[in-house]
This record gives structure tokens, C-alpha cells and sequence, in this order.
């Protein structure tokens, strides 16, 4: 499969998926809850305002490749959502591209490591209040 066959929105659509079910599995893995309570708790990671915080915290750990492949999927956004600003948005978009061209590139050993790393972030961010 060519990666760079497919359009950086394609990416971060894929990105996405992977990023909820990272979120959830592993809010799971964690305690027992209700259905109701898992949702509630993983709505904010997969929100853009905290998308946005984790990959700003992050961004001089990623390496060039990374930090490309965020720009690319961060300057093809071109919509929002009336939850977020454009800016937040777009990050988002960014942030998704990352997971989902690691993912189609079979580069799995540095998705899941950069999964775990934003989801220990998004934790960070939630518990001190940056994101709702």
C-alpha cells in the first residue's frame, strides 16, 4: 500500500478511528465502568481543543518526518466544528494525519509508542482542567 497515495484528510479520517479505539481500550483496560461512563470520559480526549493541547505539548519531541506529516494534514483542513476554533481544528486534523499515515505506512511499533505518549498527554491536560 502506497501512503502517499492517499490525501492527508484520508489519513487523519483513518486517524481518527484509531485514536477513538486507542481511547476507549484503554479506558477500559483501566477499571470497570458503565458504558455511559466510558463515553463520557473518552468525548474529551477525542475532542480538538485537546487534540490541539496534546500535540502542541508534544511537538519538539516528534521527529521532522512526523512533524511533516502533521503539516500536511494540518494545512488541508479547511472546515471547523462550532466546539472548537479553526486553529483547533486543524491541529486535530494534524494530529490524526500522524496515526493514520503510521498506520498505512505499517509503521505500527511507532504508532502505538506515539498513541501511549498522547494518551499519558491528553490525561495530563484533562486533569488540569485545559480542555472541556
Amino acid at each position: 500500500m502506497d501512503v502517499e497515495s492517499y490525501s492527508p484528510l484520508a489519513w487523519a479520517y483513518l486517524g481518527d478511528g484509531l485514536w477513538e479505539l486507542f481511547v476507549r481500550q484503554n479506558l477500559m483496560q483501566e477499571s470497570l465502568r458503565k458504558a455511559g461512563d466510558y463515553h463520557n470520559i473518552a468525548v474529551p480526549f477525542a475532542s480538538a481543543k485537546t487534540q490541539a493541547q496534546i500535540i502542541k505539548s508534544l511537538w519538539d519531541d516528534l521527529p521532522e518526518k512526523e512533524k511533516e506529516i502533521f503539516r500536511r494534514g494540518r494545512n488541508s483542513c479547511s472546515s471547523y466544528r462550532k466546539n472548537a476554533t479553526h486553529q483547533e481544528y486543524s491541529y486535530s486534523t494534524g494530529f490524526e494525519a500522524i496515526l493514520g499515515y503510521l498506520y498505512l505506512a505499517d509503521e505500527k511499533t511507532r504508532l502505538k509508542e506515539l498513541m501511549e505518549i498522547f494518551f499519558a498527554k491528553g490525561k495530563e491536560v484533562l486533569e488540569n482542567g485545559r480542555s472541556s
